[in-house]
């Protein structure tokens, strides 16, 4: 729990002096970056090296991504890599690097989190380091709404940048209004028991067990 305490003040000032309202960049330049840091990762790590062939594929029923919460989608037949078409510019960078992370060998979801924040606060662009902690903070609200006391979160989220917040808020109207929640409810079901059978006990809460990560590893 104090490790936790530490980590939020941490991350809250990062993300707040991270936050930039150029959020749209140019495709391509950036995953030639996200690439190449990639290609910076220790070998101790054990991940591929990307390729330059490696890009995200456009798919036909783009509108049941949406309908269903999906953001990306690394096909296991293929190995390609999908993107939802209708990713927020500050999500795209961030939603990019956690798919191409299961191309170079990463199947548990919070590795890949893991992954795309470390990777995208590597940028030399201020969108993509915004999109870094931007798309961590879903899944550090769902563990400071678990640790801290009802007070505690109350007063904490204060200390978020009005404009991150604004932003937030947006993206969760926006995506709401994609939403189908029958759709998304027997999507959600059929993936959690998809991760669960792939030696992912927590299912669907992996997604936000990368914070456990981070505190682990940063430490160190």
């Amino acid at each position: 729990e104090q490790a936790f305490h530490r980590f939020l003040v941490s991350y809250t000032d990062s993300l707040n002096q991270s936050y930039t309202a150029e959020v749209k960049t140019d495709p391509e330049r950036v995953r030639q970056e996200i690439k190449e840091i990639y290609r910076q990762v220790p070998s101790m790590y054990g991940l591929a090296l990307p390729r330059d062939y490696q890009h995200p594929k456009q798919v036909w029923f783009n509108p049941l991504y949406s309908g269903v919460g999906v953001l990306g989608y690394m096909g296991p037949f293929f190995a390609e890599s999908q993107l939802n078409e209708e990713l927020l510019p500050v999500q795209w960078p961030f939603t990019y690097a956690h798919e191409l992370s299961h191309l170079l060998g990463v199947s548990n979801e919070a590795e890949a989190n893991y992954w795309a924040y470390r990777v995208c606060r590597s940028s030399m662009r201020p969108a993509v380091r915004y999109s870094a902690y931007f798309g961590l903070l879903p899944y550090v609200l769902v563990n400071a709404s678990s640790v801290l006391t009802e007070e505690e979160f109350r007063e904490w989220v204060k200390t978020i940048r009005p404009e991150v917040v604004k932003d937030y808020e947006y993206k969760r109207m926006y995506w709401n209004e994609r939403y189908s929640p029958l759709l998304g409810e027997v999507q959600n079901q059929i993936y959690n028991l998809f991760l669960k059978g792939n030696n992912i006990p927590s299912g669907r809460k992996n997604y936000a067990e990368v914070i456990g990560m981070l505190l682990s590893l940063e430490e160190k």
